[in-house]
């Protein structure tokens, strides 16, 4: 079945509902699935990235490899 058709399908079996509690369940979950593609930034959390990119760019932050970060991550798993 394509995601049209299932489209078609949910839209046509959802009209014909009447259930409120169900409907806004199905709201919830239809709206946390179209939210994963994005959120919403506070100022606050735009300058803190925007900090941290600038500091990564003129070198004054300290950055790790993965290799580094996995052996450190293993080393204090044992």
């Amino acid at each position: 079945m394509t995601t049209t058709i299932l489209k078609q399908h949910i839209n046509k079996v959802i009209s014909d509902i009447e259930d409120k509690d169900f409907l806004e369940a199905v709201y919830t979950i239809v709206s946390n699935k179209a939210g994963e593609a994005g959120f919403d930034l506070t100022d606050d959390m735009k300058q803190e990235l925007d900090r941290r990119k600038k500091n990564h760019k003129d070198g004054t932050s300290k950055s790790y490899s993965w290799q580094s970060v996995k052996k450190a991550a293993l080393k204090t798993k044992a």
